[in-house]
């Protein structure tokens, strides 16, 4: 059973404190978490799906933030809905999101958003959802980094592989990055603290030409030894960088692609 004492997030200002402390009220969190549970105990008192192809969410409140209720699309998947309620959940408790609605495009959850108060909603649903204590647990047992690992975490906090993905390269203490690829073309990456090489190609390039990344079939649990240079911008006066990058690829449907670095 999941508890909520609102005195005590009422002074909190960044999504990461208000995580912390909704974990310190309850250290046995289950897993996935119950994210309407929480929205309810934290004052709202609907949330309901919506057909609106406009919005992913929305969030109405009164004046005070005392009561709300959310709404989330219903053409998404499952993972997409919680992160959406975790999203507006954000809104409603960050203290500086001063307004009493929000209405939420598809681009408000984008990775990358310039929207400030976007951008931390979005932190907040990505910390709740997926806490940092456990998933540094299952992080922490699994040892390397692979793809099976970012689909262990998928399926077991109930995320989208593309969050799990995210989330465990941010916390994974190896050398490693993911890229996200779209018909072959690069979408973004995101890269671990412990992975100091820059990666060559960026937004919008063509993923490596001789990259099995590129190939149209793979199987995710086999690991590729490639060459450093067919992912790594060489490294400037001449100091040392890895001989050999290691990648798996995952191919999702319409052309999306996830592939996972390591050297």
């Amino acid at each position: 059973m999941v508890q909520l004492e609102l005195i005590e997030l009422a002074d909190l200002v960044r999504p990461e404190q208000l995580v912390e402390e909704i974990l310190r009220q309850n250290p046995a969190l289950p897993v996935p978490v119950p994210i309407e549970e929480l929205a309810r105990l934290a004052g709202i008192s609907k949330i309901e799906a919506f057909t609106s192809q406009g919005f992913e969410g929305a969030l109405v409140a009164n004046s005070t933030k005392s009561e709300g209720a959310i709404f989330y699309s219903s053409l998404g998947p499952r993972s997409r809905q919680r992160f959406t309620i975790g999203h507006e959940l954000g809104h409603f408790l960050l203290p500086w999101h001063r307004q009493s609605s929000f209405q939420c495009t598809a681009e408000d959850f984008a990775p990358g958003t310039n929207k400030e108060w976007e951008a931390q909603a979005n932190r907040f649903s990505a910390e709740l959802l997926m806490p940092a204590p456990l998933v540094r647990q299952r992080l922490v047992a699994y040892k390397d980094p692979e793809l099976a690992l970012l689909i262990q975490l998928r399926d077991e906090f109930e995320a989208s592989l593309e969050a799990a993905a995210r989330r465990a390269v941010e916390l994974s203490e190896y050398p490693c990055a993911v890229v996200f690829s779209k018909d072959n073309v690069v979408r973004y990456s995101v890269k671990s603290s412990y992975f100091e090489e820059w990666i060559a190609v960026r937004k919008g390039d063509s993923l490596p030409f001789k990259s099995p990344s590129r190939s149209s079939s793979s199987d995710p649990d086999v690991w590729h030894e490639l060459d450093a240079s067919w992912w790594l911008s060489e490294r400037r006066g001449g100091s040392t960088q890895p001989e050999t990058v290691y990648e798996q690829t995952l191919i999702q449907e319409n052309g999306h692609k996830l592939t996972l670095l390591s050297y």
